[in-house]
């Protein structure tokens, strides 16, 4: 039986004719979330970064990038403003941390990572 599906969306028609509009795919849908292709192959889940994750993930998650809590805060005392210094501060000893925390971006950068992988590290942190 044949399977069409709307290229760019995971939904997936199995026989009957094909909609107007829509690809013919090579197989079934693989997983749930798979996103048809328009040459009728299927990708990979799209994932969603997380909002937020603990301080242990997260250092936990620095650690696999390569980052060690020695830079990290070697890195908050180079701030030369004392009230930034004191905010970075206590936003890297907060409990949580928030994802789209400017000062926690900004400190992420400061380490010299890429705003894309900030992304990657939120994934990664939540699974540990």
């Amino acid at each position: 039986m044949q399977t069409y599906a709307i290229a760019g969306e995971c939904l997936q028609q199995i026989g009957g004719d094909c909609p107007e509009g829509w690809v013919i795919m090579q197989q079934q849908r693989p997983k749930a979330g798979s996103i048809a292709q328009a040459d009728g192959s299927w990708a990979e889940p799209l994932q969603t970064v997380p909002a937020s994750c603990t301080r242990r993930q997260g250092l936990l998650a620095l650690l696999a990038f390569g980052f060690k809590r020695a830079d990290i805060e070697a890195q908050i005392a180079a701030i030369q403003d004392e009230t930034e210094r004191e905010e970075a501060q206590i936003e890297y000893e907060a409990n949580v941390w928030e994802r789209a925390n400017p000062r926690l971006q900004l400190m992420w950068v400061a380490l010299g990572g890429a705003p894309a992988q900030l992304d990657d590290l939120y994934r990664l942190a939540v699974t540990l």
